[in-house]
């Protein structure tokens, strides 16, 4: 999967200043003087990220291996987003509903209980694990792009997708153009661009993630593609349940070193804190 890496502007405002910001696994993320946008340059060139997303692969100093397993956990806290974003139920207008990049299916199965029978649901999924995955449990996803597929939508969603985005903009009016007049489009991804390097959530997962983002950023992409923000939710992006500190306790408890445990415990309640999963609810004008 090494393929041709390419340097590129701001995937956003276009600019080329910069100032650098962090380093991982052999990529630099740099700040935008622009508009704030981090984003990875030089990257892996589009056939080379479409071919790593395809695997769940992606080359670096280390081989980022990131398919990823089902989560039941992670559907009860959608159904509680989606009551958060649209109250009680969706509009009754929406009808068919599109989710790209849906990974092994968590937010299709709570959309599914939240929505029940009327709205007709279909998954895109570039890694074929995952969408094998959610064909056995019943789900309709394709490994297929989205010129692919027929239709408009009355609903779009794009859920921990934004980061992985070589043209966001580019990729989100396509979204657009595909959706109904009056349709629905909800993004999630992380309010992170504002923060100091020392700061951000880690591991920054680079390459598999390009760019991170802020709320104005993500406003001023929608914004520019014809959208109407409605709504914004903000979220912990630490889970409830510490799973990762609890193993990384057990693993130096069986060391019995304790301070591992105490940072890891730290770093866990710092992010409980920290509301930057962010939810943006938009509509395309009728």
């Amino acid at each position: 999967m090494h393929g041709t890496m390419i340097d590129v502007a701001c995937p956003v405002c276009g600019a080329d200043a910069t100032d650098p910001y962090s380093e991982e696994n052999g990529f630099l993320l740099l700040r935008c003087r622009g508009c704030d946008l981090l984003y990875v340059t030089p990257r892996p060139d589009p056939d080379t990220t479409a071919a790593a997303h395809q695997y769940g692969l992606h080359e670096g100093d280390a081989t980022l291996a990131v398919t990823g397993r089902y989560r039941p956990d992670r559907v009860e806290p959608y159904l509680r987003i989606l009551r958060d974003v649209h109250g009680s139920s969706l509009p009754p207008t929406c009808r068919r509903w599109l989710d790209l990049g849906c990974g092994h299916g968590e937010f299709l199965t709570a959309l599914r209980r939240f929505a029940g029978d009327d709205v007709s649901l279909l998954g895109l999924e570039p890694n074929a694990t995952k969408a094998h995955g959610c064909t056995t449990r019943g789900l309709d996803v394709r490994s297929v792009t989205l010129g692919e597929v027929d239709g408009s939508f009355s609903a779009i969603s794009l859920l921990n997708v934004f980061s992985h985005l070589q043209d966001p903009t580019g990729f989100i009016a396509e979204c657009v153009a595909r959706l109904e007049p009056g349709g629905e489009f909800l993004l999630e991804t992380g309010d992170t661009a504002d923060l100091a390097a020392a700061d951000h959530p880690r591991p920054l997962f680079l390459p598999d993630h390009l760019l991170f983002a802020n709320e104005r950023i993500v406003r001023r992409v929608l914004t520019e593609v014809g959208l109407q923000v409605v709504s914004v939710h903000h979220y912990s992006a630490a889970s409830a349940v510490p799973v990762q500190v609890i193993r990384e306790c057990q693993r130096a408890l069986q060391r019995r070193d304790v301070p591992p445990v105490l940072a890891a415990t730290r770093r866990w309640v710092r992010e409980r804190r920290r509301r930057i999963d962010m939810y943006i609810r938009a509509r395309r004008p009728d």
